[in-house]
């Protein structure tokens, strides 16, 4: 099962994977998730990543799965908040993030929901607002 959702006015991709994720609704994933990190074209964006629930990535859906990472990582994400209850799951998606993206600094990851939406918080006013706010006295 897989959701993806794109809230451009907060500049976050929200991806959800639960269950076991087969390669041809791997591959399914992965064009919902291109498709909303292409509408920032290029620009910054963060990514909400809720794995609670996913099992172990079949090998096809995990070379799947990092290639998604790679896309998303070499078209303006800032940050992948990163939410799962399961050890295996959570260390199969880092090691698979971490070989698309071996300098990959921007996961954090988070023990739930809320925290994880604490974080996003914190990154939009780092990278957005303060941004925003410094063009605002420029003018």
């Amino acid at each position: 099962m897989f959701e993806v959702t794109n809230d451009t006015n907060r500049r976050t991709v929200t991806v959800r994977l639960k269950g076991f994720v087969r390669p041809n609704e791997m591959k399914d994933f992965a064009t919902a998730y291109r498709a909303a990190t292409d509408a920032y074209a290029g620009g910054r964006h963060l990514v909400l990543a809720d794995m609670r629930g996913l099992k172990a990535l079949e090998p096809e859906s995990a070379t799947i799965f990092g290639e998604v990472v790679a896309y998303g990582r070499q078209r303006g994400c800032l940050m992948c908040a990163h939410v799962s209850d399961s050890t295996i799951a959570r260390l199969q998606t880092a090691r698979v993030a971490s070989e698309a993206a071996p300098n990959d600094d921007i996961t954090v990851d988070c023990v739930s929901l809320e925290e994880a939406e604490r974080q996003l918080t914190k990154a939009r006013t780092r990278h957005f607002l303060v941004n925003e706010q410094a063009a605002a006295h420029a003018r």
